[in-house]
């Protein structure tokens, strides 16, 4: 009975993970699908030479202090998956992202071998390690996100890419779209409605990449985070154990919620008759 109510929590964290199970199991197994332990936690693809071993365990500690800066401690212990090549990557079941996290297992393409992206699905692994499976369930998609881009510190999802956004008036979500993008297939959505994507066809072009919805996640969580730090992140988590609705929770944490969300609205309803 115990084994089974582990074999339904491990599928239920898939799905929300957005997991292939057939692929993403092989990483129980990686030795025998082309990876290589190179320390007790993280695995390379054969082959690989000593720079990208290198590169990979110096983005495990730079991952692991921005998630201990961000949560006030490290609670989750991930497995590291880095391939060198784009068919290790899709043989996995990576294909059309850079990076995944499938419960605490993290895998990393050719192109997301930096701490950037290791510390964005690291904090997903480390907030769902933090909350009950139902709790998890009740988190929106925007804000996990959003933790997740502010923690990273990728330039790609930066304060400075979300002036780009609005100063070349690239479609973006509005502020009441974002928080509407609360469940892991209405976050894909917006993702593809907005092209992000389309990103490797953009790099290829010569073109900028864009990514107004992670984007739009980070301008919204940055300054939420800033302000209440870590204790306040644990505070909403253990609020969120408790049963609270996730809106309240939010505004508990930093009492100026409502307001700077009013705010935001209504600048952005400016912005867009301006440019029209």
């Amino acid at each position: 009975m115990r084994r089974l109510r582990i074999s339904v929590i491990a599928l239920s964290l898939s799905f929300v993970g957005g997991c292939n199970l057939l692929q993403s199991g092989k990483l129980f197994a990686p030795e025998s699908f082309g990876l290589i332990s190179v320390s007790s936690n993280i695995y390379v693809e054969r082959g690989a030479d000593e720079t990208i071993r290198t590169k990979v365990r110096d983005a495990m500690d730079r991952a692991r202090e921005s998630i201990r800066a961000a949560y006030g401690s490290v609670h989750s212990h991930p497995m590291v998956f880095a391939c060198d090549s784009e068919a290790c990557y899709e043989a996995l079941g990576g294909r059309g992202s850079v990076a995944k996290v499938c419960g605490e297992r993290i895998l990393l393409s050719p192109r997301g071998l930096n701490w950037h992206f290791l510390a964005h699905e690291w904090s997903h692994a480390e907030m769902r390690s933090r909350l009950t499976l139902l709790a998890w369930w009740h988190v929106p998609q925007w804000f996990d996100e959003g933790v997740a881009v502010t923690v990273s510190e990728a330039p790609e999802h930066s304060e400075d890419h979300w002036q780009f956004l609005v100063t070349s008036r690239t479609p973006r979500p509005a502020p009441e779209e974002l928080h509407a993008l609360k469940s892991l297939w209405q976050w894909l959505d917006a993702v593809h409605r907005y092209g992000e994507d389309k990103n490797v066809e953009r790099k290829a072009k010569g073109e900028p990449e864009l990514n107004p919805v992670y984007a739009a996640a980070g301008h919204e969580v940055r300054p939420w985070l800033t302000d209440v730090g870590s204790s306040g992140l644990l505070a909403l988590i253990e609020s969120l154990n408790r049963g609270e609705d996730f809106n309240h929770a939010y505004q508990a944490a930093n009492p100026a919620f409502k307001r700077t969300r009013r705010y935001a609205a209504a600048r952005w309803r400016v912005a867009v008759r301006c440019a029209a």
